[in-house]
């Protein structure tokens, strides 16, 4: 995914320790928004930049091959995004697609491997509003293919209505082009808890650091260089059997991982979710 206005990283629930028993299916089809002029480049620096908006439509799933093993899939099938000098510009995103198992279903502990699929223009020019001469590079996917692995453990306290997800990551990136990309380490840990019955609150945090040093050849856009540390908060509710309505925010943080190539400002997102379990079929 392009690291120009948000790493909005794969769904959440790709990083908790849980796998779908065979036959279960869950979905979801989200709208974010998400708009900044503070821009951080790769020494850390925050510069004001005129206003940068992106809007994006996805769509999660997860399916349960097995018990063990789950089938995922986080598809940003259509984004739009721009600055407040230019056009904007429409498209497709990268697709993630890939697997999790379950090492251990007690406990429980996951490993997934996810590819992320380079589906996207690489490269989208926006024509300047004011000097049509003028353009700058907005593409909807960073063009490379790279390589998801997590390690995640989630554990349940009922019959306390609380659970906790820890995931540690591992982002194999290959090239864009003839230019190798840096590879990057990505840790989360969330905690969820049900006050009442059709009602999840959820809180975690992220933080994602590059692993080599940082390419200055290449452009921002493709996410090179790009760290942070995130915050994320959300309210899910079932209205009815099997449908929900899925809220969320997020944001950045100061620390402990200072930002480096990303804007900075906030996410939201609202989702609809239909979860099919197989002794309902």
């Amino acid at each position: 995914m392009s690291g120009l206005f948000f790493f909005y990283a794969f769904s959440v629930n790709a990083q908790s320790g849980w796998t779908k028993d065979k036959g279960d299916l869950f979905a979801k089809i989200s709208y974010l928004n998400f708009g900044s002029d503070k821009y951080y480049n790769l020494s850390g620096n925050s510069m004001q930049t005129s206003e940068c908006t992106q809007n994006a439509l996805g769509l999660y799933g997860e399916y349960g091959i097995t018990d063990r093993l789950t089938l995922l899939m986080d598809w940003s099938f259509l984004k739009s995004q721009g600055f407040e000098t230019t056009e904007n510009v429409t498209g497709i995103g990268d697709m993630k697609l890939g697997v999790k198992y379950a090492l251990v279903k007690k406990i429980p502990i996951s490993i997934s491997v996810i590819p992320d699929l380079p589906l996207a223009q690489s490269n989208k020019y926006a024509q300047n509003k004011i000097n049509s001469f003028e353009q700058i590079n907005l593409p909807t996917g960073d063009g490379e293919f790279n390589v998801f692995s997590v390690l995640a453990i989630s554990t349940s306290l009922y019959p306390i209505p609380v659970y906790a997800n820890f995931y540690i990551g591992y982002n194999f990136r290959t090239k864009y082009q003839s230019i190798a990309l840096s590879d990057q380490l990505l840790a989360g840990l969330e905690v969820g808890y049900n006050p009442i019955k059709p009602v999840w609150l959820k809180l975690g945090i992220k933080i994602q650091q590059t692993l080599s040093s940082d390419n200055p050849s290449v452009s921002f856009v493709r996410g090179e260089g790009t760290e942070f540390t995130s915050i994320y908060g959300g309210v899910f509710y079932q209205f009815i059997e099997r449908w929900g309505i899925d809220v969320n925010y997020f944001g950045y943080l100061n620390g402990p991982q200072p930002r480096r190539n990303i804007y900075s400002g906030s996410v939201y997102s609202i989702g609809l979710v239909f979860e099919l379990k197989r002794e309902e079929q």
